[in-house]
Protein backbone atom coordinates (compact mmCIF):
# COMPACT_ATOMS: atom_id res chain seq x y z
CA UNK A 1 0.00 0.00 0.00
CA UNK A 2 3.02 2.48 0.93
CA UNK A 3 4.68 1.68 -2.30
CA UNK A 4 1.43 2.28 -4.26
CA UNK A 5 1.22 5.56 -2.56
CA UNK A 6 4.25 6.66 -2.77
CA UNK A 7 4.31 5.86 -6.73
CA UNK A 8 1.03 8.04 -6.98
CA UNK A 9 3.04 10.57 -5.80
CA UNK A 10 5.91 10.50 -7.61
CA UNK A 11 3.71 10.63 -11.09
CA UNK A 12 2.21 13.77 -9.75
CA UNK A 13 5.74 15.38 -9.28
CA UNK A 14 6.67 13.94 -12.98
CA UNK A 15 3.75 15.51 -14.24
CA UNK A 16 4.18 19.72 -12.36
CA UNK A 17 4.57 22.24 -14.87
CA UNK A 18 6.68 24.65 -13.52
CA UNK A 19 5.31 27.62 -15.55
CA UNK A 20 4.40 30.02 -12.79
CA UNK A 21 7.72 31.21 -11.69
CA UNK A 22 10.27 33.76 -13.34
CA UNK A 23 13.91 31.76 -13.85
CA UNK A 24 17.09 33.98 -13.01
CA UNK A 25 19.99 33.16 -11.84
CA UNK A 26 22.14 34.77 -9.39
CA UNK A 27 25.17 33.77 -7.26
CA UNK A 28 25.21 33.65 -3.44
CA UNK A 29 27.37 37.07 -3.23
CA UNK A 30 24.52 38.79 -5.04
CA UNK A 31 21.47 37.31 -3.77
CA UNK A 32 19.06 39.08 -1.06
CA UNK A 33 17.02 36.13 -0.27
CA UNK A 34 17.72 32.70 0.52
CA UNK A 35 15.29 29.49 1.21
CA UNK A 36 16.89 26.39 2.68
CA UNK A 37 14.64 23.14 2.85
CA UNK A 38 15.75 20.25 4.40
CA UNK A 39 14.00 17.14 6.82
CA UNK A 40 14.13 17.56 10.34
CA UNK A 41 16.33 15.21 12.14
CA UNK A 42 17.44 16.14 15.88
CA UNK A 43 18.03 19.17 17.99
CA UNK A 44 21.80 19.18 16.76
CA UNK A 45 20.88 19.09 13.24
CA UNK A 46 18.37 22.08 13.48
CA UNK A 47 21.13 24.23 15.33
CA UNK A 48 23.41 22.88 12.14
CA UNK A 49 20.73 24.69 9.95
CA UNK A 50 20.07 28.04 11.82
CA UNK A 51 24.20 28.10 11.87
CA UNK A 52 23.76 27.62 8.38
CA UNK A 53 21.49 30.78 8.01
CA UNK A 54 23.64 32.54 10.30
CA UNK A 55 26.47 32.20 8.32
CA UNK A 56 24.45 32.91 4.85
CA UNK A 57 23.22 36.19 6.69
CA UNK A 58 26.71 37.58 8.45
CA UNK A 59 29.23 36.54 5.90
CA UNK A 60 27.43 36.09 2.68
CA UNK A 61 25.55 39.17 2.79
CA UNK A 62 22.17 37.86 2.47
CA UNK A 63 19.54 39.79 3.61
CA UNK A 64 16.78 37.12 4.93
CA UNK A 65 16.92 33.56 5.11
CA UNK A 66 14.19 31.73 5.56
CA UNK A 67 14.27 28.22 7.03
CA UNK A 68 11.49 25.34 6.24
CA UNK A 69 11.48 21.46 7.38
CA UNK A 70 9.00 18.15 7.04
CA UNK A 71 9.09 16.93 10.21
CA UNK A 72 8.21 12.94 9.64
CA UNK A 73 5.81 12.51 12.76
CA UNK A 74 2.36 13.63 13.16
CA UNK A 75 1.59 17.38 14.84
CA UNK A 76 1.26 15.70 18.91
CA UNK A 77 4.94 14.88 18.50
CA UNK A 78 6.49 17.61 17.19
CA UNK A 79 9.91 18.99 19.13
CA UNK A 80 9.65 21.73 21.25
CA UNK A 81 12.41 23.62 19.94
CA UNK A 82 10.89 23.50 16.53
CA UNK A 83 8.56 27.03 16.21
CA UNK A 84 6.96 28.87 13.25
CA UNK A 85 8.88 32.41 13.02
CA UNK A 86 8.81 34.59 9.68
CA UNK A 87 11.66 33.15 8.53
CA UNK A 88 11.15 29.27 9.74
CA UNK A 89 8.66 26.98 9.76
CA UNK A 90 8.17 23.39 9.01
CA UNK A 91 5.39 20.80 8.15
CA UNK A 92 4.53 17.25 9.19
CA UNK A 93 3.00 14.05 8.36
CA UNK A 94 -0.43 15.68 9.65
CA UNK A 95 -0.17 18.04 7.06
CA UNK A 96 0.17 15.73 4.32
CA UNK A 97 -3.01 13.96 2.53
CA UNK A 98 -3.65 10.19 1.59
CA UNK A 99 -1.23 10.40 -1.15
CA UNK A 100 1.96 12.43 1.18
CA UNK A 101 1.36 15.65 -1.03
CA UNK A 102 1.30 18.41 1.77
CA UNK A 103 -1.90 20.10 1.71
CA UNK A 104 -1.02 22.50 4.06
CA UNK A 105 1.08 24.87 5.71
CA UNK A 106 3.75 25.07 2.64
CA UNK A 107 1.40 28.18 0.74
CA UNK A 108 3.74 31.02 3.20
CA UNK A 109 6.69 29.61 1.82
CA UNK A 110 6.14 28.14 -2.04
CA UNK A 111 4.77 31.83 -2.54
CA UNK A 112 8.29 33.53 -1.58
CA UNK A 113 9.93 34.43 -4.59
CA UNK A 114 13.25 33.53 -2.92
CA UNK A 115 16.46 34.72 -5.36
CA UNK A 116 18.14 31.09 -4.15
CA UNK A 117 16.15 28.06 -2.62
CA UNK A 118 18.52 25.43 -1.78
CA UNK A 119 17.19 21.51 -1.02
CA UNK A 120 19.54 20.67 1.56
CA UNK A 121 19.06 17.02 1.55
CA UNK A 122 20.96 14.25 0.15
CA UNK A 123 17.98 11.70 -0.71
CA UNK A 124 14.94 12.63 -1.84
CA UNK A 125 12.26 13.13 0.28
CA UNK A 126 8.73 13.35 -1.67
CA UNK A 127 7.05 15.83 0.58
CA UNK A 128 10.09 17.91 0.45
CA UNK A 129 9.96 17.78 -3.38
CA UNK A 130 6.01 18.53 -3.43
CA UNK A 131 7.17 21.79 -1.73
CA UNK A 132 10.23 22.44 -3.92
CA UNK A 133 8.21 21.86 -6.92
CA UNK A 134 5.84 24.39 -6.00
CA UNK A 135 8.15 27.11 -4.85
CA UNK A 136 8.18 30.37 -6.91
CA UNK A 137 12.37 30.68 -6.21
CA UNK A 138 13.72 32.27 -9.15
CA UNK A 139 16.55 29.51 -9.04
CA UNK A 140 16.30 25.69 -7.32
CA UNK A 141 20.14 24.48 -6.45
CA UNK A 142 20.40 21.20 -4.76
CA UNK A 143 22.21 18.05 -5.05
CA UNK A 144 22.47 15.19 -7.49
CA UNK A 145 20.25 12.55 -6.02
CA UNK A 146 20.79 8.84 -6.69
CA UNK A 147 17.58 7.10 -8.52
CA UNK A 148 15.90 10.70 -8.80
CA UNK A 149 15.77 10.98 -12.92
CA UNK A 150 13.06 13.93 -12.47
CA UNK A 151 14.27 17.65 -13.31
CA UNK A 152 13.78 19.49 -10.01
CA UNK A 153 16.89 21.67 -9.59
CA UNK A 154 17.39 24.96 -11.99
CA UNK A 155 21.61 23.88 -10.80
CA UNK A 156 22.48 20.63 -9.86
CA UNK A 157 25.82 19.83 -7.84
CA UNK A 158 27.38 16.67 -8.20
CA UNK A 159 28.49 14.47 -4.96
CA UNK A 160 31.12 13.07 -3.97
CA UNK A 161 31.73 9.35 -4.24
CA UNK A 162 32.25 7.82 -0.67
CA UNK A 163 33.73 4.36 0.04
CA UNK A 164 34.08 2.94 3.33
CA UNK A 165 37.08 3.15 5.25
CA UNK A 166 39.67 1.49 4.70
CA UNK A 167 39.25 -0.38 8.22
CA UNK A 168 35.72 -1.23 6.90
CA UNK A 169 34.45 1.70 9.01
CA UNK A 170 31.24 2.86 7.14
CA UNK A 171 31.34 6.53 6.05
CA UNK A 172 30.39 8.82 8.61
CA UNK A 173 26.76 10.55 6.85
CA UNK A 174 26.56 13.88 8.39
CA UNK A 175 30.63 14.52 7.59
CA UNK A 176 29.19 13.34 3.85
CA UNK A 177 26.02 16.36 4.06
CA UNK A 178 28.27 18.98 5.81
CA UNK A 179 31.09 18.48 2.56
CA UNK A 180 28.19 18.24 0.17
CA UNK A 181 26.40 22.00 1.88
CA UNK A 182 29.95 23.48 1.70
CA UNK A 183 30.93 22.52 -2.24
CA UNK A 184 26.87 23.35 -2.72
CA UNK A 185 27.49 26.93 -1.33
CA UNK A 186 31.35 27.40 -2.98
CA UNK A 187 30.06 26.66 -6.48
CA UNK A 188 27.17 28.95 -6.22
CA UNK A 189 28.77 31.37 -4.38
CA UNK A 190 32.13 31.63 -7.00
CA UNK A 191 29.67 30.68 -9.96
CA UNK A 192 29.63 33.88 -12.38
CA UNK A 193 25.65 33.67 -12.50
CA UNK A 194 23.83 36.89 -13.02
Amino acid sequence: MVKWKENISRFILSRFKDDKRTRQGCSLKNAESVGLLYLEKDHNHYRTIKDISKYLQDEMGVRRVSMFSYVDTDIKRIPGWLVKKLDSGYFCKSDLNWFGIPKQEIEAFTEIEFDILFDLELEPNLPLKHVLNRSLAKMKVGPEQEGWEYRDYDVKIGRIEHKPNEDGTPVDLSKVWKEQIERTFKFISEANIQ
